[in-house]
């Protein structure tokens, strides 16, 4: 779950860096590079820690990977290189950005892959279910985003590559997303703990919106992404209001750490509505963008200040069922 937190800062970095270029606030560069160094640094803090873990502990790495709830959070892993190498795109050699597209990409499939086995070989109960389970799936999303970025600098990554990811990520998001909304109908109220996760529904069309207006714009006019793009982040407007209405039950939820759940898609949200405003200007998009950046760095805060919190109290990293 901490590779939740390298998602969420990163994802306010690449946010940062955004607002800069489109409304031009080249005084703020040096916080943003430092936004970038921090995200950098605490991926590889939080894998040495995992690493560590899996060594000094296996049976409770296996217990997690066999856990119906937690698998879905290892996509998180390879969502946070895949953040890192986008943010690094100025920074790092071409043959280093390869390597981490390459290495997030890989591990993104294979986690995918083992997700949807785990699911069709074991009884699933439908109380199991929540928006976490768009991480390993959706998360393939987050490839073409970051495909295309790297082929702005150097055409490397070949379109069908990311095609395929693009695909398969579209088809999985659907699928999910009318499956845990007939679960979160239907069924039993989310624990608690999981309740920050609905703000995972935000990122989907936000994420798929950036992937049509990055990957495919050497092949369609500027005007017919602007209304594809348009088309899908209208869905995370109405997910971005919702969560809006429900802000009452968010401010009553007791901290965990799925509380980083808030961060990542409030920043995806914010990108798209800024991209989308730096193609047409769009006022409507504007007060989006800023509302999103305000939102997004304040639950960094908030969030970041009761992690650090939490693990001085020792309230985290408790042994559960």
């Amino acid at each position: 779950m901490f590779f939740a937190s390298v998602m969420g800062i990163g994802g306010l970095s690449l946010l940062t860096h955004k607002a800069i270029k489109v409304f031009q606030l080249s005084n703020l560069d040096t916080l943003a590079n430092l936004l970038t160094f921090f995200s950098i640094a605490l991926l590889l803090f939080v894998l040495v820690l995992y690493i560590a873990k899996i060594s000094l502990y296996p049976k409770a790495f296996l217990k997690e990977i066999s856990h119906p709830v937690r698998i879905n959070f290892f996509a998180a892993v390879s969502v946070s290189i895949l953040i890192i190498q986008m943010l690094g795109l100025k920074m790092f050699a071409s043959s280093i950005s390869l390597s981490l597209f390459y290495i997030g990409a890989i591990l993104q499939i294979l986690f995918s892959l083992y997700v949807v086995q785990y699911w069709f070989i074991n009884a699933m109960d439908q109380k199991m279910a929540s928006p976490a389970w768009f991480i390993p799936i959706v998360g393939n999303l987050i490839v073409p985003l970051a495909g295309a970025n790297l082929n702005t600098i150097s055409p490397l990554i070949p379109l069908e590559f990311l095609m395929f990811y693009l695909g398969m990520g579209s088809f999985f998001w659907i699928i999910l997303n009318a499956a845990l909304l007939f679960r979160l109908i239907f069924g039993e109220n989310l624990p608690q703990k999981f309740t920050p996760t609905l703000f995972i529904f935000i990122a989907p069309p936000s994420i798929f919106g950036l992937d049509i207006l990055m990957l495919f714009k050497p092949y369609l006019e500027e005007q017919s992404l602007y209304l594809i793009a348009s088309f899908s982040f209208s869905i995370g407007i109405f997910f971005f209001l919702l969560m809006l209405v429900m802000l009452r039950i968010f401010t009553k939820l007791k901290f965990a750490l799925s509380w980083w759940a808030f961060t990542f898609p409030l920043a995806a949200f914010s990108l798209c509505a800024l991209e989308l405003y730096s193609i047409q200007h769009s006022l409507f998009y504007s007060l989006f963008g800023i509302f999103g950046i305000i939102l997004t760095t304040f639950a960094v805060l908030i969030v970041g200040i009761r992690t650090i919190i939490a693990i001085k109290n020792k309230e985290i990293c408790v042994i559960e069922e």
